[in-house]
C-alpha cells in the first residue's frame, strides 16, 4: 500500500495463486445479497479466473494472519483515520481489517454478477472488456506494483477493480439511465480512498479513469448497449450492506 508509479498498460506476468484456500467470508456476497441466480454454464465460464483470484486473496489473508502487518499499520493509523471515518472505540484495527477483507473478497462475486447479468440481458460482448480488465488488476498487476502478495497490495488492486466497475456504472446511468451493476460501491470506495492515502489513491483513480475512457468513449459501444434487451432495473444495494455486514462498524463521517 505504498505510493508507487502506475502505468496504464496493466502489463506483467500472471501472479501465481496460493494453495489450500482459507475461507473467511462468503465469496459470492454480491450475487447472494441481490438474489441473482448464476447457472452452471455461467459458473463454468468464470471458474478459472475467479478461482485464481480467490487463491490470491486467500494467500494474502493467510499471510496477514501470520504477520499482522496490515493490522499493525491500521492500529497506528486509526487515530488519524477518525477524522474522516466512524470507527469503534475499542480495537478499531479489527474493524478495519474486517472491512478490508470483505471489500477485497467481494470482488470475485461482483465480477461474477456482472458476467451473469450481462449474459442474461444480451450484452456480454460489451461488458467483457471491463471484466477482463478488472480481473487483470489481480492476475496481471502492473510491473511497478510490488508483488509481495500482502493484503495491503491486494487492497490497491481491489480498489482498482471496484472503481472501474463504479466508473462503468456511472457511464451507464448517464447514457442509458440504468446501472450495469445494481450495487452502489460509492461509500466503500471513498473509505478505501482514505485508507490508501489521498496521494496514492488519486494516482489509482487517474489510472482507472484513463482505462475507462479508452473503453467507454466509443459511441458504437453505447449503440450496442442501447439495443440490448431491456429489463426491470434492480434496486441498488448499498456497499454498507455488502462490505460492512449488519454491524456496519466502519462508515464515512458526515461533514458537519
Amino acid at each position: 500500500m505504498s505510493i508507487i508509479p502506475m502505468t496504464p498498460d496493466n502489463s506483467g506476468p500472471i501472479r501465481a495463486g496460493s494453495p489450500a484456500p482459507l475461507v473467511l467470508a462468503n465469496p459470492t456476497v454480491c450475487t447472494s445479497l441481490l438474489g441473482v441466480k448464476v447457472g452452471r454454464a455461467e459458473a463454468d465460464t468464470t471458474t478459472v479466473a475467479l478461482a485464481a483470484i480467490r487463491d490470491i486473496i486467500n494467500g494474502a489473508l493467510r499471510r496477514e494472519e501470520e504477520t499482522g502487518e496490515l493490522r499493525g499499520m491500521m492500529r497506528r493509523r486509526a487515530p488519524a483515520l477518525r477524522a474522516t471515518l466512524q470507527l469503534p472505540e475499542d480495537a478499531p484495527e479489527d474493524a478495519l481489517i474486517e472491512f478490508i477483507t470483505r471489500y477485497i473478497r467481494s470482488v470475485p462475486g461482483c465480477l461474477r454478477l456482472v458476467r451473469a447479468v450481462s449474459r442474461h440481458q444480451g450484452f456480454f460482448a460489451y461488458a467483457a472488456p471491463f471484466l477482463h480488465m478488472a480481473e487483470d488488476y489481480f492476475l496481471r498487476p502492473p510491473r511497478e506494483v510490488p508483488d509481495d502478495e500482502g493484503l495491503g497490495a491486494l487492497l490497491d488492486e481491489a480498489f482498482l477493480a471496484h472503481r472501474l466497475l463504479e466508473e462503468v456504472n456511472d457511464h451507464h446511468v448517464r447514457h442509458l439511465q440504468r446501472p450495469l451493476l445494481p450495487v452502489d460501491m460509492t461509500e466503500a470506495n471513498i473509505i478505501v480512498h482514505h485508507l490508501l492515502g489521498d496521494a496514492f489513491a488519486t494516482r489509482l483513480e487517474e489510472l482507472v479513469q484513463f482505462t475507462a475512457r479508452q473503453l467507454l468513449d466509443r459511441e458504437h459501444l453505447w449503440a450496442q448497449a442501447r439495443t440490448a434487451p431491456g429489463t426491470t432495473p434492480l434496486a441498488l444495494v448499498s456497499s454498507a450492506r455488502i462490505i460492512n455486514g449488519p454491524a456496519q462498524q466502519v462508515r464515512l463521517k458526515l461533514a458537519s
